[in-house]
């Protein structure tokens, strides 16, 4: 069963989402766990990674809620609006929406998302599972991204060309420094990385005394073959240990 969902946030905006949930008539039981979805930059909630773990999750008791930290949709927020602190706000808004409507919430973020997780208030949150996450900026060039000091506004190059706001490139920076991040990182996280993107390098100093797992031959969206499979298959192992 699908739903369509429009949360209003506190600063006028609405974030758009999807909830997937086992159909009720089956047993006549609902899901009492739900998985929420943060995407990284450049990201949404239409990915593989996101919407092919619908129907991987479900039958193991886990509804899915993906959503769209900016979209082209009514009130959605505009690339150029957000940061990091933005997301994690947002973050935290559907949390709250979902905080009543389920006896377990589970956060999943990929990439900038992950950073975006860290900064948020999680202590409702049963376990959190970090896909790849970023290592911050350390070179606008190595990212093809430039500024424009007329407009005051970062654009990203990646054969569709994407404008980011100063303020999320400032924090990206800022993220480069992953000790200070990994001070927010709970005790109930896990992380799992792509061997090819060699996130993990920048991590595994950090997160000595958490769970981490390596996906070989994976890169950073995990779109080789095989690669999905072995993600949610650790992924559904971390959950249930």
């Amino acid at each position: 069963m699908e739903e369509d969902f429009k949360i209003n946030t506190n600063d006028d905006h609405i974030i758009y989402g999807t909830l997937n949930s086992k159909n009720q008539t089956i047993e006549n039981q609902k899901n009492n766990k739900l998985i929420i979805f943060v995407h990284g930059l450049s990201g949404n909630q239409h990915e593989h990674q996101y919407f092919n773990a619908i129907d991987y999750f479900t039958p193991f008791g886990f509804d899915t809620f993906r959503f769209d930290l900016y979209s082209n949709a009514d009130k959605a927020r505009q690339t150029t609006e957000i940061s990091i602190s933005i997301h994690a706000d947002d973050i935290n808004t559907v949390i709250e929406t979902f905080s009543n409507k389920y006896k377990e919430l589970y956060l999943i973020g990929h990439s900038l998302g992950c950073l975006a997780i860290m900064k948020s208030n999680t202590k409702n949150i049963k376990k959190i599972i970090h896909w790849d996450p970023s290592a911050g900026i350390n070179n606008l060039k190595d990212k093809n991204i430039t500024y424009n000091k007329q407009t005051k506004l970062y654009t990203r190059h990646m054969g569709l060309e994407i404008l980011f706001s100063e303020k999320l490139i400032t924090e990206f920076k800022q993220a480069y420094n992953l000790k200070e991040f990994a001070k927010n990182v709970t005790k109930n996280s896990q992380f799992i990385f792509a061997e090819l993107a060699k996130k993990y390098v920048h991590w595994n100093e950090h997160i000595k005394d958490f769970n981490s797992y390596t996906i070989k031959n994976a890169d950073h969206r995990f779109t080789k073959e095989n690669n999905l499979k072995q993600l949610y298959d650790k992924t559904l192992e971390y959950l249930n240990n």
